[in-house]
Protein backbone atom coordinates (compact mmCIF):
# COMPACT_ATOMS: atom_id res chain seq x y z
CA UNK A 1 0.00 0.00 0.00
CA UNK A 2 1.12 3.81 -1.16
CA UNK A 3 1.82 5.75 1.92
CA UNK A 4 -0.61 8.57 2.70
CA UNK A 5 1.40 11.90 1.51
CA UNK A 6 -0.82 14.01 4.08
CA UNK A 7 1.01 11.73 7.15
CA UNK A 8 4.32 12.66 8.79
CA UNK A 9 7.33 10.99 8.91
CA UNK A 10 7.96 7.98 11.14
CA UNK A 11 11.45 9.43 12.44
CA UNK A 12 12.27 13.23 14.32
CA UNK A 13 13.94 14.87 11.31
CA UNK A 14 10.77 17.26 11.43
CA UNK A 15 12.69 20.33 11.05
CA UNK A 16 15.66 21.69 8.12
CA UNK A 17 18.51 22.00 9.17
CA UNK A 18 20.23 25.79 8.09
CA UNK A 19 23.25 28.19 9.15
CA UNK A 20 22.07 30.55 11.84
CA UNK A 21 19.85 33.13 10.63
CA UNK A 22 20.66 33.83 7.54
CA UNK A 23 20.37 30.54 6.58
CA UNK A 24 17.00 30.23 7.99
CA UNK A 25 15.66 33.16 5.63
CA UNK A 26 16.90 31.89 2.84
CA UNK A 27 14.48 28.31 3.82
CA UNK A 28 11.76 30.51 5.57
CA UNK A 29 9.44 30.37 2.18
CA UNK A 30 10.59 26.40 1.54
CA UNK A 31 7.01 24.67 1.95
CA UNK A 32 8.66 21.19 1.05
CA UNK A 33 11.48 22.05 3.79
CA UNK A 34 9.04 22.28 6.10
CA UNK A 35 6.46 20.22 5.13
CA UNK A 36 6.97 17.20 7.87
CA UNK A 37 6.72 19.89 10.78
CA UNK A 38 3.29 21.49 9.61
CA UNK A 39 1.60 17.94 8.87
CA UNK A 40 2.73 16.73 12.65
CA UNK A 41 1.13 20.18 13.58
CA UNK A 42 -2.02 19.30 11.71
CA UNK A 43 -2.29 15.75 12.57
CA UNK A 44 -1.39 16.92 16.59
CA UNK A 45 -4.79 19.24 16.24
CA UNK A 46 -7.19 17.99 14.00
CA UNK A 47 -6.35 20.60 11.09
CA UNK A 48 -6.86 20.13 7.61
CA UNK A 49 -3.95 19.21 5.55
CA UNK A 50 -5.00 20.05 2.09
CA UNK A 51 -3.90 23.34 -0.02
CA UNK A 52 -0.96 24.22 2.32
CA UNK A 53 0.68 27.03 1.01
CA UNK A 54 3.47 29.11 2.21
CA UNK A 55 3.78 33.27 2.12
CA UNK A 56 6.75 34.30 0.49
CA UNK A 57 7.22 37.70 2.76
CA UNK A 58 7.37 37.77 6.31
CA UNK A 59 10.32 36.78 9.29
CA UNK A 60 9.09 33.21 9.93
CA UNK A 61 7.50 30.56 8.38
CA UNK A 62 3.83 30.88 7.68
CA UNK A 63 1.47 28.07 6.17
CA UNK A 64 -2.08 27.99 5.12
CA UNK A 65 -4.67 25.46 4.75
CA UNK A 66 -7.88 24.89 3.06
CA UNK A 67 -10.04 25.67 6.28
CA UNK A 68 -9.25 29.19 6.63
CA UNK A 69 -6.16 28.59 8.88
CA UNK A 70 -2.75 29.96 9.52
CA UNK A 71 0.01 28.01 11.08
CA UNK A 72 3.32 30.23 12.25
CA UNK A 73 6.23 28.51 12.78
CA UNK A 74 9.32 30.33 15.04
CA UNK A 75 12.60 29.15 14.88
CA UNK A 76 14.60 28.74 18.34
CA UNK A 77 16.27 31.71 18.05
CA UNK A 78 13.37 34.11 17.07
CA UNK A 79 10.92 32.66 20.25
CA UNK A 80 10.36 36.13 21.83
CA UNK A 81 8.72 36.81 18.70
CA UNK A 82 6.49 33.50 19.48
CA UNK A 83 6.00 35.17 22.74
CA UNK A 84 5.03 38.69 21.50
CA UNK A 85 2.82 37.55 19.13
CA UNK A 86 1.07 34.68 21.47
CA UNK A 87 0.37 37.56 24.09
CA UNK A 88 -0.96 40.22 21.69
CA UNK A 89 -2.65 38.11 19.50
CA UNK A 90 -5.16 37.26 22.90
CA UNK A 91 -5.46 41.03 24.04
CA UNK A 92 -6.21 42.69 20.28
CA UNK A 93 -9.05 40.07 19.16
CA UNK A 94 -11.98 41.77 19.20
CA UNK A 95 -11.25 44.41 21.25
CA UNK A 96 -10.03 47.13 18.10
CA UNK A 97 -12.07 48.17 15.64
CA UNK A 98 -10.51 45.73 12.68
CA UNK A 99 -10.37 41.98 12.44
CA UNK A 100 -7.26 40.12 14.35
CA UNK A 101 -6.61 36.76 13.91
CA UNK A 102 -8.44 34.50 16.37
CA UNK A 103 -5.59 32.27 18.08
CA UNK A 104 -6.64 28.86 18.06
CA UNK A 105 -3.55 26.58 19.45
CA UNK A 106 -0.16 27.19 20.99
CA UNK A 107 2.10 24.80 21.66
CA UNK A 108 5.65 23.69 20.83
CA UNK A 109 7.27 20.96 18.10
CA UNK A 110 11.11 19.81 18.79
CA UNK A 111 12.15 22.81 20.29
CA UNK A 112 9.97 24.94 18.11
CA UNK A 113 6.92 27.55 18.74
CA UNK A 114 3.90 27.93 17.28
CA UNK A 115 0.56 29.25 16.82
CA UNK A 116 -2.61 28.39 14.81
CA UNK A 117 -4.92 31.24 13.77
CA UNK A 118 -7.87 32.00 11.89
CA UNK A 119 -7.10 33.35 8.57
CA UNK A 120 -8.29 37.20 7.70
CA UNK A 121 -10.63 37.97 4.83
CA UNK A 122 -8.81 40.87 2.73
CA UNK A 123 -5.83 41.52 0.54
CA UNK A 124 -2.63 43.39 1.67
CA UNK A 125 -2.88 47.24 1.60
CA UNK A 126 0.44 47.19 -0.28
CA UNK A 127 -1.65 45.43 -3.20
CA UNK A 128 -3.75 47.83 -3.64
CA UNK A 129 -2.84 51.72 -2.54
CA UNK A 130 -1.08 52.15 -5.98
CA UNK A 131 -4.54 52.55 -7.55
CA UNK A 132 -6.15 53.78 -4.74
CA UNK A 133 -7.83 57.61 -5.64
CA UNK A 134 -6.97 60.62 -3.03
CA UNK A 135 -9.97 59.88 -1.15
CA UNK A 136 -9.93 56.16 -0.52
CA UNK A 137 -6.31 57.09 0.72
CA UNK A 138 -7.35 59.68 2.95
CA UNK A 139 -9.99 57.28 4.28
CA UNK A 140 -7.36 54.47 4.98
CA UNK A 141 -4.90 56.69 6.79
CA UNK A 142 -7.92 58.13 8.71
CA UNK A 143 -9.06 54.36 9.40
CA UNK A 144 -5.66 53.13 10.09
CA UNK A 145 -5.50 55.96 12.89
CA UNK A 146 -9.19 55.04 14.33
CA UNK A 147 -7.88 51.65 14.54
CA UNK A 148 -4.31 52.90 16.35
CA UNK A 149 -6.12 54.97 19.11
CA UNK A 150 -8.10 51.92 19.66
CA UNK A 151 -4.58 50.01 20.33
CA UNK A 152 -3.34 52.13 22.34
CA UNK A 153 -6.05 52.47 24.54
CA UNK A 154 -5.38 48.61 25.52
CA UNK A 155 -4.65 47.38 29.15
CA UNK A 156 -0.95 46.54 29.33
CA UNK A 157 -1.29 44.59 32.16
CA UNK A 158 0.13 40.77 32.31
CA UNK A 159 2.48 41.91 29.21
CA UNK A 160 5.60 43.54 31.23
CA UNK A 161 7.40 40.59 29.50
CA UNK A 162 7.73 42.20 25.97
CA UNK A 163 8.11 45.74 27.38
CA UNK A 164 11.17 47.44 25.57
CA UNK A 165 12.34 49.38 28.53
CA UNK A 166 12.11 52.43 26.73
CA UNK A 167 14.57 54.56 28.47
CA UNK A 168 17.86 51.90 28.28
CA UNK A 169 16.47 50.71 25.05
CA UNK A 170 16.41 54.53 23.54
CA UNK A 171 20.18 55.08 24.63
CA UNK A 172 21.21 51.88 22.88
CA UNK A 173 19.60 52.94 19.48
CA UNK A 174 21.00 56.20 19.57
CA UNK A 175 24.85 54.37 20.23
CA UNK A 176 24.02 52.32 17.44
CA UNK A 177 22.38 54.53 14.82
CA UNK A 178 25.10 55.88 12.83
CA UNK A 179 26.74 52.30 12.04
CA UNK A 180 23.12 51.18 11.49
CA UNK A 181 22.47 53.62 8.92
CA UNK A 182 25.76 53.37 7.25
CA UNK A 183 24.82 49.52 7.24
CA UNK A 184 21.37 50.43 5.56
CA UNK A 185 22.98 52.83 2.53
CA UNK A 186 21.84 55.71 3.99
CA UNK A 187 23.85 58.84 2.15
CA UNK A 188 27.11 59.09 3.53
CA UNK A 189 26.38 62.91 3.89
CA UNK A 190 23.08 62.23 5.84
CA UNK A 191 25.06 59.48 8.42
CA UNK A 192 27.49 62.53 8.79
CA UNK A 193 24.78 64.09 10.48
CA UNK A 194 22.98 61.79 12.63
CA UNK A 195 24.86 62.56 16.04
CA UNK A 196 24.24 66.14 15.79
CA UNK A 197 20.58 65.87 14.51
CA UNK A 198 19.90 63.20 17.03
CA UNK A 199 21.42 65.53 19.80
CA UNK A 200 19.03 68.34 19.23
CA UNK A 201 16.11 65.92 19.15
CA UNK A 202 17.09 64.91 23.03
CA UNK A 203 14.94 66.93 24.40
CA UNK A 204 11.80 65.91 22.07
CA UNK A 205 12.51 62.44 22.95
CA UNK A 206 9.66 60.42 25.21
CA UNK A 207 10.73 59.63 28.13
CA UNK A 208 9.86 57.67 31.24
CA UNK A 209 6.77 57.17 29.19
CA UNK A 210 3.75 55.19 30.25
CA UNK A 211 4.31 52.65 27.68
CA UNK A 212 1.06 51.08 25.44
CA UNK A 213 0.70 48.54 23.30
CA UNK A 214 2.82 48.51 19.92
CA UNK A 215 2.75 45.97 16.83
CA UNK A 216 5.10 47.97 15.19
CA UNK A 217 3.52 46.97 12.17
CA UNK A 218 0.86 49.44 10.84
CA UNK A 219 2.81 48.91 7.55
CA UNK A 220 0.75 48.35 4.06
CA UNK A 221 1.98 44.56 4.11
CA UNK A 222 0.09 43.79 7.23
CA UNK A 223 -3.20 45.93 6.90
CA UNK A 224 -5.63 44.40 5.51
CA UNK A 225 -8.44 45.67 2.94
CA UNK A 226 -11.86 44.21 1.49
CA UNK A 227 -13.73 45.56 -1.29
CA UNK A 228 -17.15 47.04 -1.14
CA UNK A 229 -18.69 48.21 -4.16
CA UNK A 230 -15.78 50.30 -5.81
CA UNK A 231 -14.12 51.40 -2.63
CA UNK A 232 -11.36 49.88 -0.19
CA UNK A 233 -11.28 49.96 2.93
CA UNK A 234 -8.87 48.67 5.74
CA UNK A 235 -10.53 45.77 7.92
CA UNK A 236 -8.19 44.05 9.19
CA UNK A 237 -4.24 43.41 10.58
CA UNK A 238 -2.02 40.59 11.02
CA UNK A 239 1.46 40.17 12.35
CA UNK A 240 1.91 40.82 16.11
CA UNK A 241 5.78 39.14 16.18
CA UNK A 242 7.08 42.51 16.68
CA UNK A 243 4.28 43.20 19.06
CA UNK A 244 5.70 45.60 22.60
CA UNK A 245 4.90 48.42 25.23
CA UNK A 246 6.30 52.17 24.43
CA UNK A 247 6.00 55.12 23.80
CA UNK A 248 2.78 55.82 21.61
CA UNK A 249 4.86 57.75 19.10
CA UNK A 250 6.63 54.38 18.27
CA UNK A 251 3.70 53.16 16.49
CA UNK A 252 2.82 56.22 14.21
CA UNK A 253 5.94 55.97 11.80
CA UNK A 254 4.85 53.11 9.89
CA UNK A 255 1.80 55.32 8.10
CA UNK A 256 3.87 58.28 8.04
CA UNK A 257 7.01 56.57 6.08
CA UNK A 258 4.93 53.67 3.60
CA UNK A 259 1.60 55.43 3.13
CA UNK A 260 1.75 59.76 3.82
CA UNK A 261 5.22 59.99 2.46
CA UNK A 262 5.60 63.78 2.82
CA UNK A 263 1.18 63.86 1.62
CA UNK A 264 0.30 66.78 4.08
CA UNK A 265 -3.10 66.08 3.47
CA UNK A 266 -2.39 62.60 4.61
CA UNK A 267 -0.83 62.99 7.32
CA UNK A 268 -3.70 65.11 9.04
CA UNK A 269 -5.74 62.45 8.21
CA UNK A 270 -4.16 60.09 10.33
CA UNK A 271 -2.65 61.84 12.96
CA UNK A 272 -5.85 63.65 13.33
CA UNK A 273 -7.98 60.59 13.56
CA UNK A 274 -5.40 59.40 15.70
CA UNK A 275 -6.36 61.73 18.04
CA UNK A 276 -3.83 64.88 17.24
CA UNK A 277 -5.29 68.32 17.16
CA UNK A 278 -4.34 69.95 14.04
CA UNK A 279 -2.25 73.25 16.78
CA UNK A 280 -0.09 69.64 17.63
CA UNK A 281 1.20 69.32 14.21
CA UNK A 282 4.28 71.42 14.57
CA UNK A 283 7.76 71.35 13.65
CA UNK A 284 8.68 69.61 17.16
CA UNK A 285 6.25 66.79 16.58
CA UNK A 286 8.28 66.46 12.77
CA UNK A 287 11.65 67.02 14.75
CA UNK A 288 10.19 63.76 17.45
CA UNK A 289 8.91 61.74 14.52
CA UNK A 290 12.13 62.05 12.84
CA UNK A 291 14.47 61.47 15.55
CA UNK A 292 12.38 58.15 16.44
CA UNK A 293 12.58 57.15 12.48
CA UNK A 294 16.34 56.97 13.02
CA UNK A 295 16.50 55.38 16.09
CA UNK A 296 13.69 52.66 15.10
CA UNK A 297 15.09 49.19 15.45
CA UNK A 298 14.44 48.10 12.40
CA UNK A 299 14.95 51.72 10.88
CA UNK A 300 16.01 51.40 7.15
CA UNK A 301 14.61 54.60 5.62
CA UNK A 302 15.87 53.50 2.01
CA UNK A 303 13.02 50.94 2.44
CA UNK A 304 10.37 52.47 4.25
CA UNK A 305 10.19 56.29 2.81
CA UNK A 306 7.93 55.62 -0.15
CA UNK A 307 9.17 59.30 -2.12
CA UNK A 308 10.70 58.09 -4.95
CA UNK A 309 14.62 59.88 -5.51
CA UNK A 310 14.62 61.43 -1.99
CA UNK A 311 18.57 59.99 -1.43
CA UNK A 312 19.81 62.22 -4.42
CA UNK A 313 17.67 65.27 -3.56
CA UNK A 314 17.89 66.05 0.07
CA UNK A 315 21.47 67.97 1.57
CA UNK A 316 20.40 67.28 5.10
CA UNK A 317 18.20 65.68 7.74
CA UNK A 318 16.63 68.73 8.95
CA UNK A 319 15.34 68.73 4.89
CA UNK A 320 14.49 65.37 4.93
CA UNK A 321 12.50 66.10 8.32
CA UNK A 322 10.15 68.62 6.46
CA UNK A 323 10.08 66.71 3.39
CA UNK A 324 7.99 63.64 5.33
CA UNK A 325 6.17 65.56 7.91
CA UNK A 326 5.79 69.29 6.64
CA UNK A 327 4.20 70.62 9.27
CA UNK A 328 4.29 74.57 8.99
CA UNK A 329 5.36 76.59 12.49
Amino acid sequence: MPSDPSAPPDDRSLFPSFEGPAGFDRIRADLEAFRPAILAVCQRHGLAAGGLSAFARGTNVVVSNDAGQIIKLFPPFLRHQFEAERLSLARFHGKVPAMTPELLQESELDGWPYLVMSRLPGRPLEEVWPALGDAERVEALARIGEIMRAAHALPTDGLESIDLGWDAFVERQIAGCESRHRRMGLPGHLVSQLPSYLESARPLLPRSVVPVLLTGEYTPENLLVTRTGERWSVTGMIDFADACLGPREYDLLGPCLFLAAGNADLLRAFLCSYGYPLTDLTPSLSRKLMALSLLHRYSNLRFQLRMDGWESRVSSLAELEQRIWPFSA
